[in-house]
């Protein structure tokens, strides 16, 4: 795709909108003015969380063709666990009820391979930083993201809030989405 301007990227965020506004599904969930008024007089009711990276090819409403309502998405790049990501996914549990965790990592991605390959100046670099030292000396793409994905996973396991749910049935898993294919494959 050829590099658009800002005016541009606004008009066709607009017009999907509007396309949205008049759809009753996407072929991935119900996204109905019946489902919008729904959840927004009774509330959300997702039934996993989705803690992903921020990579525009990585769409868990899509991936998993789901709709509104349907899942809690955290999003940030390298899928990288903060205490505002840990936060969202102790809300999402202990409000909503949710009882899936999913930390979804991808192949080609591009925080991984930076941090693979050297280190990064600003904010950029505090998350290359923190999977460089998830990842330690490994150097092959696929496994530095499931090494980073089983340290998100780690982080996560340390809030109270989550190893009391973990006692009341609550799963976190470990996944990787094959950009190519398609497939996310969960990790044991």
């Amino acid at each position: 795709m050829k590099e658009i301007s800002a005016q541009q990227a606004l008009l066709w965020l607009i017009e999907g909108n509007k396309d949205y506004i008049e759809s009753r599904n996407n072929h991935q969930g119900d996204i109905s003015l019946e489902k919008r008024m729904h959840t927004h007089h009774h509330g959300q009711n997702p039934f996993a969380v989705i803690i992903t990276c921020s990579d525009s090819r990585v769409i868990p409403e899509n991936i998993f063709m789901k709709g509104i309502g349907d899942l809690f998405v955290i999003r940030l790049a390298g899928n990288v666990i903060g205490d505002f990501a840990l936060g969202s996914v102790e809300y999402a549990i202990e409000h909503l009820g949710c009882k899936l965790v999913m930390v979804m990592g991808h192949t080609k991605c591009g925080a991984i391979n930076a941090s693979i390959e050297g280190s990064h100046d600003h904010y950029i670099g505090m998350i290359i930083e923190e999977i460089k030292k998830a990842i330690g000396t490994v150097t092959n793409p696929y496994s530095a993201t499931k090494v980073n994905v089983f340290n998100s996973i780690s982080k996560i396991r340390k809030s109270r809030i989550i190893q009391e749910y973990e006692s009341k049935g609550l799963e976190i898993i470990g996944s990787v989405y094959h950009t190519i294919s398609g497939k996310v494959e969960i990790l044991n």
